[in-house]
């Protein structure tokens, strides 16, 4: 009996990752292209993911910015629900595909552009809906480090814009948002500063 309950404990044992690369690691090279096809094949998931990784083009990109958008701001017509956790699992998708920090941000920045504009417009959403929104912002605010300067002062302008909708929407998002805009111009006017001090510098020293 005590024989029998080990052998059920062993085989309920959870498998993981370690199983499966002690496994890879026994394969060959067409072995590991076979078992890439099998998983390409497998699901629609899967394809997008591998063309996200080995065949990176503005196109993968767009892709998932539609993604995103159909999920968070889906047409008023087609009666399918706003669904945040699919344009998040869709960033987060991408991230792990390619590890592209400037189009993660372009999809965040997608996810609350497109989701403030429809709300603005047309109402809707909650505490929960909100604060989902403000993580998103809070995400871009500290990847911006992380941008290259054009890319990290557009990113800025257009988290700067969504301030429009300041006094458009309630449950404090719209304060939220004004607030941020507020950091980021005076971000921006300090930088401004020393940049201007450093071009006199430079001038002065010549």
């Amino acid at each position: 009996m005590i024989g029998r309950i080990d052998r059920m404990a062993r085989r309920k044992k959870p498998l993981r990752w370690s199983d499966i690369k002690a496994g890879l690691e026994s394969c060959d090279r067409n072995g590991l292209i076979g078992l890439l096809r099998d998983l390409y094949e497998a699901s629609e998931t899967n394809r997008r993911f591998l063309h996200a990784r080995y065949t990176p083009s503005a196109g993968v990109l767009e892709d998932y910015r539609r993604r995103v958008s159909d999920a968070v701001a889906p047409d008023v017509f087609s009666r399918q629900p706003v669904r945040l956790r699919d344009a998040t699992a869709a960033i987060t998708e991408y991230r792990r595909a390619t590890g592209d920090v400037a189009g993660c941000v372009e999809l965040m920045l997608e996810f609350v552009e497109a989701a403030t504009e429809q709300t603005a417009d047309i109402g809707g959403g909650d505490d929960a809906y909100f604060s989902a929104l403000e993580r998103k912002i809070r995400e871009v605010m500290r990847a911006l480090a992380d941008l290259d300067d054009a890319q990290r002062e557009a990113a800025i302008d257009r988290l700067i814009q969504l301030s429009k909708y300041g006094n458009k929407i309630g449950w404090g998002y719209g304060d939220f948002l004004l607030e941020i805009a507020a950091t980021l111009q005076k971000r921006q006017g300090v930088h401004k500063q020393s940049r201007t001090r450093t071009r006199q510098a430079v001038l002065s020293a010549k």
